[in-house]
C-alpha cells in the first residue's frame, strides 16, 4: 500500500512540475531539488537542416591529382583563342593535350555528332575541358539545351572535366544557369561576369585576353576545393612552340568510316 502512495505522490509531483514548468517564465525551475530546464519546443517543429549544412555533390577534392592528364579541350570558337595558353600549361605541367575548335558549334553539335565519340575512342582522353554555350546565349528552349548537355557528359561518362562557360558580351536567357545546374558549381568556370577585351566583332576575346582568360581557369582548376578534381596546372615559366588544334567548319556534321581526326588538324597563328 505504502509503495503504491509512492508511486501516486511521484506521478502527482511530476504533473504538478509539468504545468509549473509551462507557466514559468524562467528557463530553469527547481523542483524539491530537481531542476527542470526549459525546452524551446520550437526547436523540435522546424526543419533543422540549414541550406549551409547541405553538401555540395561536387565537393572539391582534399588534394591535386598529380598524375600527368590526356586532355581533350572542345568546345566552340572560343576554344582557338583559349587554346594557346592551354597548350603552354600543357607542356609546361606534363599533359598531353589534344583540342577541337567547332566553329559555330552548339551543345546539340556534340551531342547529336560522332565527333566527341571519335576522339574518345581514338586518344582515350583522361581529363576534358568544355567551352561551350557562346552560340546559345540567348536560346530560349532550355528543356531541349539540358537534354544536349546530358548527352555529352554521357559520353564523358565517369571521367573527370570542368566546362568553361560563354564569356557573355550580353545578358544570357539561362544557358549559363542551365550548364551550372546540369555539371554542378565545382565544375563550373563562371566567365559570364569577365572584363574582357573584345576583338573587331565585339564578340570574341582579343588574344591577350584570352590568354588571361585561360590563366584565371588554370589557376582555378589547379586549387583543391576549387574544382571536383584539381589537377596539376602550374603557371608557364618560358615560352613554348604550340602544338596543333584540329578545327571543324560550320558545315561539319559527323565522321564517316574512312575519316580521322589528323586530316583536320591546323596550327592557328
Amino acid at each position: 500500500m505504502q509503495d503504491r502512495l509512492k508511486i501516486w505522490a511521484i506521478l502527482v509531483l511530476t504533473r504538478v512540475a509539468a504545468i509549473l514548468y509551462a507557466v514559468s517564465g524562467s528557463n530553469e525551475l527547481t523542483v524539491n531539488g530537481f531542476k527542470f530546464k526549459k525546452l524551446d519546443l520550437s526547436q523540435l517543429m522546424r526543419d533543422t537542416t540549414a541550406v549551409a549544412d547541405i553538401p555540395d555533390r561536387d565537393t572539391g577534392a582534399s588534394r591535386v591529382d598529380t598524375t600527368r592528364q590526356t586532355v581533350l579541350f572542345f568546345g566552340d570558337s572560343m576554344t582557338s583563342g583559349l587554346f594557346y595558353r592551354l597548350d603552354e600549361y600543357c607542356q609546361a605541367n606534363g599533359h598531353k593535350l589534344y583540342s577541337i575548335t567547332w566553329f559555330s558549334a552548339t551543345t546539340q553539335s556534340f551531342a547529336e555528332s560522332n565527333l566527341l565519340d571519335t576522339y574518345i575512342q581514338r586518344y582515350h582522353p583522361t581529363f576534358f575541358i568544355i567551352c561551350l554555350g557562346s552560340n546559345e546565349l540567348f536560346v530560349r528552349d532550355l528543356a531541349d539545351r539540358k537534354q544536349y548537355i546530358s548527352a555529352i557528359l554521357r559520353k564523358i561518362g565517369q571521367k573527370p572535366y570542368v566546362w568553361i562557360s560563354p564569356p557573355n558580351w550580353k545578358k544570357d536567357t539561362g544557358m549559363d544557369s542551365t550548364i551550372l545546374a546540369a555539371v554542378g558549381r565545382k565544375r563550373f568556370f563562371d566567365s559570364s561576369a569577365l572584363t574582357l577585351e573584345r576583338s573587331n566583332d565585339h564578340i570574341h576575346p582579343t588574344v591577350s585576353a584570352s590568354y588571361s582568360w585561360m590563366d584565371r581557369v588554370a589557376q582555378w582548376m589547379g586549387t583543391a576545393g576549387e574544382t571536383s578534381h584539381p589537377i596539376v596546372m602550374h603557371r608557364p615559366q618560358k615560352k613554348y612552340r604550340h602544338t596543333f588544334t584540329d578545327y571543324y567548319q560550320t558545315t561539319f556534321s559527323a565522321f564517316t568510316g574512312t575519316d580521322n581526326p589528323e586530316r583536320h588538324r591546323r596550327y592557328f597563328k
